[in-house]
This record gives C-alpha cells, sequence and structure tokens, in this order.
C-alpha cells in the first residue's frame, strides 16, 4: 500500500519521500515507484543510534517534510518518534503532522492467539499451559503499544469504519482522532471482459498457518474436488508452511491442487477467490480478485468484510469456522450456469471500483488538509 499510495501522491502533486527505518536493500520496491518518490534508508544497522536521529531529523529538515506517515506499530520505535518530536517542539521549532497507520484488525493478536501457539516446541508448550498468563502478557503488550502511537500521532488511520472504536479501546484515545481510510489499489489496467469457463478456486497470499489457517481451505477442497473433476484450486504465493500444504495435499491424495507463482496471471483466470482466515485487517487480495471478475467467498472473521462483500450480491461471507456452510456455498456457486457466475462476477467488478486509489487518494488529501 505504501508504493500505490506514494505513486498516488505524486500523480496529484505532493513530494514524497520515503524513509526505511532499517538499513537494506532498497531496490525490491524501487522499480514499482515513481521515479519522482525520493527513497532513502538509515545510515546505521543501530535503529535507535545518535547518528539515525540525527539522520532522520535531518530528512525532515531538508525535504521540508510536512506530513509524516508512520507506518509502524513498533512501541520502541514510537517511543523514540514522541521522544524526538518532544525534543524538536521544545526548542520552539515545528515537527511534521504525525499519522499513524493501523494496518490490521486491532484485535488480530487475540484472535490468532491459539494458532501462534501451535506447535511443539518448548515455548509454544509453556505458552499453552500458561495460556491465562500470556494472555495478558499479550492484552498489555499490545495495549502499550497502541497508546504509545496514539501518544505520538495526531491522527491514526485504520482499514475501516469498524475498526475505530476497537483502536480507541486499545488506545485509550478519543474517537475523533481516529479515523477509517480503505487501501486503494490501482486499476489502470483495465480488464477486458470476462473469461469464461475459467472453473478454477484461487487463494493468493503468504502460505503462513498462523491467521491464513489454509489447512481450513485445502481441507474444505478436499470434499468437492471429486465432485468438480474438472475444477483446479490454485494456490498462488510462498512462506514458511509451503512444504506443509503440499504435503497434506500428497497425504491426503487431494486431486487438482496446484501451487503457483505470479497472481495477476491466475487473477485474469479464475472465477472465485477465497480466503479462510481466522482474521485480517482490510484484505486487497479480494478486491483485487475482485477487479479481474473473482467472486469472494471469505469467513466473517474479520469486521471489514462487510466493507467489501455485499453477501449474495457480489460474493459470500460465511459464519467463522461453519466449514459445511462454505463447502455448501462453494458447491452452489460452481454449480451455477454462465449467466448466473456473469451476474455476480460482474458486480464484484462494480464494488472493486469503489477502491480505486485516485479515489481513495483524496481522503488522504482531506486528511492532510484537516493537519497541516
Amino acid at each position: 500500500m505504501t508504493i500505490t499510495l506514494s505513486n498516488s501522491l505524486v500523480k496529484i502533486g505532493y513530494n514524497v519521500c520515503i524513509l526505511s527505518l532499517f538499513k537494506g536493500n532498497k531496490c525490491e520496491y524501487m522499480s514499482r515507484l515513481d521515479s519522482k518518490v525520493v527513497c532513502l534508508n538509515m545510515p546505521n544497522e543501530k535503529m535507535f543510534s545518535r547518528e539515525n536521529r540525527r539522520h532522520f531529523l535531518l530528512v525532515l529538515q531538508e525535504n521540508e517534510i510536512d506530513v509524516i506517515i508512520n507506518q509502524n506499530m513498533d512501541y520502541e520505535v514510537n517511543k523514540l518518534m514522541l521522544k524526538l518530536k518532544g525534543n524538536v517542539q521544545g526548542n520552539g521549532k515545528y515537527f511534521p503532522a504525525f499519522i499513524t497507520v493501523v494496518h490490521n484488525d486491532p484485535f488480530v493478536d487475540f484472535k490468532c492467539l491459539d494458532t501462534m501457539i501451535k506447535g511443539r516446541g518448548v515455548k509454544n508448550v509453556l505458552k499453552r499451559m500458561l495460556k491465562p498468563i500470556y494472555q495478558v502478557y499479550i492484552h498489555n503488550v499490545v495495549r502499550r503499544s497502541y497508546i504509545m502511537a496514539s501518544l505520538v500521532s495526531d491522527k491514526m488511520v485504520v482499514l475501516s469504519k469498524s475498526y475505530v472504536s476497537s483502536c480507541a479501546e486499545l488506545s485509550r484515545c478519543e474517537y475523533e482522532k481516529i479515523i477509517a481510510i480503505p487501501n486503494g489499489f490501482n486499476v489502470d489496467d483495465k480488464v477486458d471482459g470476462l473469461f469464461l469457463n475459467r472453473k478454477k478456486l484461487l487463494y493468493v497470499g503468504r502460505l503462513v498457518e498462523t491467521q491464513k489457517k489454509i489447512s481450513e481451505l485445502i481441507n474444505i477442497w478436499k470434499y468437492l474436488c471429486e465432485e468438480f473433476l474438472d475444477w483446479d484450486l490454485l494456490i498462488v504465493g510462498d512462506g514458511p508452511d509451503v512444504g506443509i500444504y503440499k504435503s497434506l495435499v500428497k497425504s491426503e491424495n487431494i486431486k487438482n491442487v496446484y501451487f503457483e507463482g505470479s497472481p495477476e496471471y491466475y487473477f485474469n483466470q479464475s472465477t472465485v477467490v477465497c480466503l479462510t482466515s481466522e482474521s485480517e485487517g482490510f484484505p486487497m487480495v479480494l478486491i483485487e480478485g475482485m477487479k479481474y471478475g473473482c467472486i469472494p467467498i471469505c469467513y466473517d472473521s474479520f469486521s471489514a468484510v462487510d466493507d467489501i462483500i455485499d453477501d449474495g450480491v457480489n460474493g459470500y461471507v460465511i459464519p467463522f469456522n461453519k466449514q459445511n456452510e462454505y463447502i455448501c456455498k462453494l458447491r452452489y456457486l460452481m454449480s451455477l450456469d454462465d449467466t448466473s457466475l456473469c451476474y455476480m462476477r460482474n458486480n464484484a467488478i462494480k464494488k472493486s471500483e469503489l477502491y480505486d486509489i485516485n479515489k481513495v487518494v483524496f481522503e488522504w488529501e482531506k486528511l492532510f488538509n484537516e493537519l497541516i
């Protein structure tokens, strides 16, 4: 989202500078950025070094920064930002307006706790044994991070209005300090028509069991693959658990499951985009899929799902952990004729247009004008 927003802000006349808090290779994202975006790194590998603190303030001064968009919820980073802000303002100097972006459901760490402490490691065993104590510890860590982010920020941005109350609860700040701005995506590449007879279900994302619960999707497909032999399940992405998923498919002899690469190609080849996550923030994979006419189906494990899917109109929302309902709804979708599928797919395309970055960027501009 940083890249998409930066490029869009440049297009409407803003000067944008990206400062990475970590010393590293910029090449990974440089090729996707507008050439007018300035990219900088901290000079010292020790994040909190005096050299980095001086460099940060110098970047603000030399680039005449009016607004800082903070993409980090780390307690120590925001504590340092608060200290620098206080020092600058204490000397009677100007410090830019400070906006912190919350990129997930504020309660994600609580929702995914059981999955996070699964496994055979000694640490996970101890966490399960001491779960009530560990829950309190996680709650305190998360709340401390939100409170610090609130203290340093002039505004906090969440991805959906449904997250405002939970963000306010954790950060202990007034509702007026929190604003909802959704993620946006680039619609410059127009999709020309719908491909018919593309009998493919699609998952796109990081292949990690914590939060994403991809094993749930594979198990759902297990109940359908024999019935729909002309359909495929495409799992696109990479991650630490890819081997686990491949082994699951092999051991259970689940047919027509393919692990693939570039998502853009497979969006255009698929009819349904699936998520079985136990929590999400504002999953762009659904909106990207809808742009290409993929019908989204996912659990109601995150409140922002209602911002994306109008149930029964452009996709389906399934009660969390109701695997049988998920299977039944997929079976229904996979049995529809082309005319009925095209109706929902066109509705999905229309809904995705609400999140065109060229529209979302003006919500950011409105916020900037309020703060400057």
